[in-house]
């Protein structure tokens, strides 16, 4: 009864400090926080807990994030980066700390001091591959469109560069948001050839990086871009098509499996209770007389 006692307490505890945390992070403005406007409030809450903890044990717990995984989930690295490190030695230390109060209930429940401890650690790294993922997904699915904005443009006119820049903001996004990046670079000196292939880089797409390369093979070929672009932008939305069609097949065996594993087994004792039940009447009906 004791323990069960101080596994309350700990957890209504924890649960305050954890929104006394979260109240502060929403109300304070800090530092950088445009970068910040991505990340969830629980990663700003899970970076703040190792204030106290030394610097060479988050480093040691932490680790380093790459930078290409945070320039491709759209943070800035410069800021972003230290806090996921922050957030990984937050998350061990609570999921270390969650474990050990529920082996207060039960001493076999220490083992999960370990699983909770890395599932902690992971977390935020998850959260961003994920964001990551979603912005690339973004990003694919609206280069078709880019591609029939830039056609326009460039049957009216223009060149290749303000082609791209109009296109971009018109269309928006994180894709327009990256060739704005790109056309900035341009504009401060960086080879064309240069800031192309860093857009594929950031955007972690092989679709871009097929457009960039036909791009670039037009320009130094002398193809009609109008030609060239409109055939990405078939081939991309083929592509699509393509995608489209193969999840639609992953998704049929699964949907097989929850009619085999769900719905069968509910028609079945359905169909002997009814089965039963009739069963019982009849028996009822015979022991019983008439």
């Amino acid at each position: 009864m004791s323990s069960l006692i101080l596994l309350l307490l700990a957890v209504a505890g924890a649960a305050l400090a954890v929104g006394a945390r979260v109240l502060r992070t929403g109300r304070r403005p800090q530092s950088g926080s445009a970068h910040h406007d991505g990340v969830p409030a629980t990663i700003r809450a899970a970076a703040r807990v190792p204030a106290p903890v030394p610097v060479r044990l988050r480093r040691l717990i932490g680790g380093e994030v790459p930078e290409p995984v945070i320039v491709a989930a759209g943070l800035a690295p410069a800021i972003v980066g230290p806090l996921i490190v922050r957030a990984r030695t937050g998350g061990f230390l609570i999921g270390g700390v969650t474990g050990l109060v529920l082996a207060l209930v039960g001493l076999p429940l220490l083992m999960l001091v370990p699983v909770l401890a890395v599932l902690g650690r992971i977390a935020p790294d998850r959260w961003v591959a994920r964001r990551a993922r979603q912005r690339r997904m973004t990003v694919v699915d609206a280069l078709p469109d880019l591609l029939d904005l830039m056609v326009i443009c460039v049957e009216a006119g223009m060149a290749l560069d303000p082609a791209l820049g109009l296109a971009a903001a018109r269309l928006g996004g994180p894709l327009g948001d990256e060739v704005r990046v790109t056309l900035g670079e341009q504009s401060l000196g960086t080879p064309r050839r240069d800031a192309y292939r860093a857009l594929a880089a950031r955007t972690g797409s092989p679709d871009v990086g097929r457009l960039v390369a036909a791009l670039l093979q037009a320009e130094e070929l002398g193809t009609p871009l109008a030609t060239a672009l409109a055939g990405q932008a078939d081939a991309l939305r083929a592509v699509r098509r393509q995608a489209a069609r193969d999840r639609a097949a992953r998704a049929a065996p699964r949907i097989q499996l929850v009619v085999a594993l769900v719905m069968v087994p509910g028609a079945m004792i359905l169909v002997l209770g009814i089965m039963l039940i009739e069963l019982a009447t009849q028996v009822g009906t015979v022991v019983g007389g008439p």
